[in-house]
């Protein structure tokens, strides 16, 4: 093996300490996994993890990855796992999409099937009892949270924090260069792209937005714009009570404050800071 990777490897591997000692030190934990079923009629693979102490907890929805799921959340891959999320005292549902993991259909990539398993896991969670729900979206994930609660504002979510989601077909796809997994649909196919443009549906979110954005992008480092994209359609959100960029004041955007350092530690670190200050209304 090169020793170029060697060392990679191991920095990789001493980076997750910190999260694998918390995550032997912290509370204990609870879990519960669920069936959902989608509108489709799709049976959905959920699980919620919590504090095993009494609530009720406040609730986080996760809105995963493209091509992740539960399995996802719980790897040291993640930017943050669903244990460490509950061990700031949420109660966590993640679930997997529909055509990912255990979950019945086809993957819908972002599309309005999984919007509409973002807005069916929140109402889960709502029935588990919780204090209160906000939704927690990775990356493309932010496609169906977004949609689902521009489409659906009467699930009544709190917030809504995006980390490092990309705005729009441009971005998805790198200006037309990366055309997996919409290979079929050119950059004109506006019925397959609108649904999973996610700046298009910032306009209609009547709950806080959170965007945390570093430099450099976790998945194309030298792209920045999907950031400055979503931050201006929240600007002119005519119903959005706040929004915030990283973890800096409400109304502050990165021509002010600057991008946060790239790396999952940072986004670690970014993500339980960010999601600890939002836990209490």
């Amino acid at each position: 093996m090169e020793p170029g990777r060697t060392v990679r490897r191991l920095v990789r591997r001493l980076g997750a300490v910190p999260r694998a000692l918390s995550a032997v030190t912290g509370p204990r934990l609870a879990r519960r996994d669920l069936r959902l079923v989608s509108t489709a009629g799709y049976a959905l693979a959920a699980r919620i993890t919590e504090p095993a102490t009494p609530g009720p907890h406040p609730g986080l929805v996760v809105s995963p990855a493209i091509h992740q799921g539960l399995a996802g959340l719980e790897s040291w891959g993640s930017p943050v796992t669903a244990p460490e999320l509950a061990r700031l005292g949420y109660a966590v549902l993640t679930f997997d999409p529909a055509g990912r993991g255990a979950s019945w259909g086809e993957d819908d990539h972002g599309g309005p099937e999984h919007a509409d398993d973002v807005r069916v896991a929140v109402l889960a969670l709502r029935e588990h009892g919780v204090r209160d729900v906000g939704v927690l979206s990775l990356s493309l994930g932010v496609a169906a949270a977004a949609a689902a609660l521009a489409r659906w504002p009467g699930l009544d979510v709190r917030w809504l924090v995006d980390w490092e989601g990309p705005s729009d077909r441009e971005v998805i796809t790198a200006g037309g260069t990366r055309m997996t997994p919409a290979a079929g649909h050119g950059l004109d196919d506006d019925t397959y792209w609108v649904p999973r443009e996610a700046v298009r549906h910032v306009a209609a979110l009547r709950c806080g937005y959170v965007r945390l954005q570093a430099h450099p992008d976790h998945a194309q480092p030298n792209e920045l714009r999907h950031a400055e994209r979503m931050l201006d359609a929240a600007r002119a959100a005519p119903g959005m009570p706040w929004w915030r960029f990283n973890d800096h004041a409400p109304g502050v955007g990165p021509a002010e404050a600057g991008w946060h350092a790239g790396g999952t530690r940072a986004a670690n670190r970014l993500l339980l800071r960010v999601l600890e200050a939002l836990r209490d209304p």
